[in-house]
């Protein structure tokens, strides 16, 4: 959606990306208000006690707020601290999952999942795949495309504070005329008609804008879902301006403003935040329900997008579903299976640690400073006298006593019982130390691979805090292939040159992966996939592919040889093709391409058969020559390649003279 504002819906040019009106009639429409409204009201009714008591108390513990302002006691101002169990867990592993996306480049890879049949065609393959690599990540990284750091970043810390989180990928134009100067000879002002940005755009919801059905065991298969937008006026008027809302429909909301929301508001007064905006219209904000819901009409089943204005009961619009195979531009993700949140998962080991930690505090403070004891007579006491460590009383001589309270040893014991608590929530929660181990294979002195240090980081990473961080790098998988539908289904406008790439290639490459020939491998757990471990891989890689290609020209020269035996060429020749499926196979497991055509290319040779030779053998030309000297001719030994035969031919020892 633009962000240009203008004062008043007024008649204007709309892009050339324009939703389609449903065409379904009056009646039907009339239908489908009344769906909506009913389920709407409904899920707010589901979903009222999560949003208005547990949200809450979840982001206090997440913040580290305590559940009291201040404590009485055992003595006025006693210790208050929480300690930051839950919002620890949540900084590491948010950290930890934005270090293994965004460390190292590309930030997503793509691979052709169909075989290519020739050599050019698996070089396309190729070329249109790390065309489309470089370009998402240019706009991945670019504050002025994407910028998906700080989307990312939020939408996985929401989803450790809250189990689970959203954010919406939305197409947005943004044409603003631009000032160029003035006419030539006059002050008056030229405008240039400019497009700022046009694509998809990332947005981060809050949990209490989503209206899921919690008893749905997968989020896409949520129907109806509703995510709830606060908008101005400003913003509406913005939306009938671009087309997006119906301008008659949009005038009777703008009548009927809705109160601010209730979670919302009571997040603002609990930090202070207090606003009166009842007589401002200006401040006024209009809760905007987007609907995602499929709909029965003549028999057929249509996947829908409405707008929905709940107080005054109205469909601002309602538009088919544009999306390539109708998904839903609401991607969830989750820091449990069950969707449960480091504060839902660490309230008790938090209350128990922060309770050891302040029990600590005053025992030592008391310890400290000791009790005073008054005459209980003593006229000087008044009615509201509190107890405090070290108070001092003006009392006469003899009516004031000290004692000494609470033993050293105590603080000790207390801080040992808290250490011991600290690492029972730490294995609770999953989120231990960062993986340790050898970082890939290695050769031995003889050339001989080995994978165990792979193996290692492997099994080593085999942990729950695989577990906590699978799913937040699978949703960035999901994340970024719905913006690369976007793209392919949007257009790029020029886009691939901008960043020095051949738009051509790019446009191809985006409407191969629309036909979903090319997809994004998801292989989230997979130490593999560390590019550092990916680099040392192909370096030995190098070396065995140096090997093979010099091997099989050699053997490529013994096929060519028309005076040895068709059977052994015969056997020769599967030999070759043999070993290069084999090391086709090696560059598909190391992950380098899934056409390994392209680096490996099949053999094209065949053996032709002299005309009329009984059995294949030549009838004419120089004789076969005996089969160790034909194996000399091949190979010299130690050189790899086909092993010499039996005994030398000349040499004292055997083997061929030197």
């Amino acid at each position: 959606m633009a962000t240009a504002i203008t004062t008043s819906i007024e008649k204007a040019d709309r892009d050339d990306f324009s939703p389609c009106t449903i065409e379904f009639g009056a009646d039907v429409e009339k239908e489908i208000n009344h769906f909506l409204e009913r389920h709407i009201n409904a899920r707010l009714q589901q979903l009222r006690n999560i949003h208005t008591s547990t949200l809450p108390k979840w982001k206090r513990i997440a913040e580290g707020r305590p559940l009291q302002k201040s404590r009485s006691f055992p003595f006025e101002g006693a210790s208050n601290l929480v300690h930051q169990t839950a919002g620890e867990a949540i900084d590491d592993l948010a950290a930890r999952v934005l270090q293994l996306t965004w460390m190292t480049s590309p930030i997503v890879l793509y691979r052709y999942f169909t075989e290519a049949v020739e050599q050019k065609i698996a070089e396309a393959y190729a070329k249109r795949a790390k065309t489309l690599i470089q370009f998402m990540d240019y706009a991945a990284y670019d504050p002025r495309e994407l910028n998906l750091y700080p989307r990312e970043n939020k939408w996985w810390y929401d989803g450790a504070v809250c189990g689970r989180s959203w954010v919406i990928v939305a197409p947005e134009s943004r044409i603003e005329s631009v000032h160029i100067g003035y006419a030539e000879g006059s002050k008056k002002a030229e405008f240039e008609k400019k497009t700022l940005y046009e694509g998809p755009k990332v947005i981060n919801a809050d949990y209490e804008d989503i209206l899921y059905d919690p008893d749905v065991k997968v989020f896409e298969e949520t129907d109806p879902l509703f995510r709830r937008c606060t908008l101005t006026q400003a913003k509406i008027r913005e939306r009938v301006f671009k087309g997006t809302y119906r301008k008659a429909d949009a005038e009777k909301v703008l009548e009927q403003p809705d109160q601010p929301n209730e979670v919302k508001q009571r997040e603002k007064q609990k930090k202070g935040i207090t606003t009166d905006t009842s007589n401002d219209r200006t401040m006024s904000t209009w809760e905007i329900y987007e609907c995602y819901f499929s709909w029965w009409h003549n028999d057929r089943k249509f996947r829908l997008i409405a707008w929905y204005h709940l107080k005054t009961r109205r469909i601002l619009n309602c538009v088919y579903n544009f999306i390539p195979d109708n998904q839903i531009p609401i991607l969830e993700t989750r820091l449990t299976v069950d969707g449960r949140g480091f504060p839902d998962i660490l309230e008790h080991y938090q209350e128990e640690i922060s309770t050891a930690k302040n029990q600590r505090n005053d025992t030592i403070t008391v310890s400290m400073w000791g009790i005073n004891t008054v005459d209980p007579n003593n006229k000087n006491l008044g009615p509201n006298f509190r107890l405090a460590p070290n108070v001092f009383l003006p009392v006469k001589k003899d009516q004031f006593m000290h004692y000494d309270v609470g033993n050293a040893a105590f603080a000790g014991l207390s801080l040992e019982n808290e250490q011991a608590m600290i690492m029972q929530a730490k294995e609770r929660a999953g989120v231990g130390p960062a993986m340790s181990g050898a970082g890939a294979g290695g050769t031995n002195k003889k050339g001989q691979y080995s994978a165990m240090g792979t193996l290692s980081v492997m099994q080593d990473g085999n942990s729950r805090n695989d577990h906590r961080t699978s799913d937040f790098r699978h949703s960035h998988v999901a994340l970024m292939s719905l913006l690369t539908d976007f793209y392919g289904f949007l257009g790029l406008g020029r886009k691939g040159s901008t960043f020095g790439l051949d738009d051509k290639i790019l446009e191809q490459a985006l409407e191969d992966y629309l036909s979903r020939k090319m997809r994004i491998p998801t292989r989230a757990a997979s130490a593999s996939l560390n590019r550092e471990i990916s680099k040392q891989s192909q370096i030995i890689l190098n070396q065995a592919h140096s090997a093979y290609v010099k091997e099989i020209s050699s053997q490529l020269q013994a096929l060519m040889n028309e005076t040895l035996p068709i059977e052994y060429r015969e056997w020769l020749l599967g030999v070759v093709k043999a070993k290069t499926m084999l090391m086709q196979q090696i560059f598909k497991d190391f992950q380098v391409s899934d056409n390994p055509a392209e680096y490996v290319p099949d053999i094209q040779y065949e053996i032709k058969k002299p005309e009329g030779a009984p059995n294949g053998s030549p009838q004419a030309g120089p004789q076969p020559t005996p089969i160790n000297a034909m194996a000399t001719a091949l190979q010299g030994p130690g050189e790899g390649g086909i092993p010499l035969l039996g005994g030398g031919m000349g040499g004292p020892a055997g083997g061929p003279p030197r």
